[in-house]
């Protein structure tokens, strides 16, 4: 299991959201998110949504996440850098929403 402050550039792990260890509610822009896991309530706006969304549909190396994520969300990668998407990342793996698994190696 990955650890350590450059797990999120390591791309010998993919990453999922496993829908089946939290519940959302949403209310406007703002969404809580029960995990399961940890008994714990979380309060999140509609981009950390949209990656917790993108990251059940399959699981992703957080490079990918970090090149993709800005032409999901329509906006430039100006509007949306790496270190900002690392950042998203790293609140849902926080909050322990987000699972690694090792990556198949070619």
């Amino acid at each position: 299991m990955p650890q350590g402050d450059k797990i999120y550039d390591d791309d010998r792990w993919l990453w999922y959201a496993d829908q089946g260890h939290f519940s959302v509610q949403t209310l406007g822009d703002i969404s809580y998110v029960y995990c399961r896991r940890s008994g714990s309530t979380h309060v999140f706006n509609l981009v950390s949504i949209e990656m917790l969304r993108y990251l059940s549909e399959a699981p992703r190396r957080v490079s990918e996440l970090a090149e993709n994520f800005p032409d999901m969300l329509g906006v430039s990668r100006e509007e949306c850098p790496r270190g900002f998407v690392k950042r998203i990342f790293a609140e849902l793996d926080d909050a322990g929403l987000v699972t690694a698994r090792p990556a198949r190696q070619a």
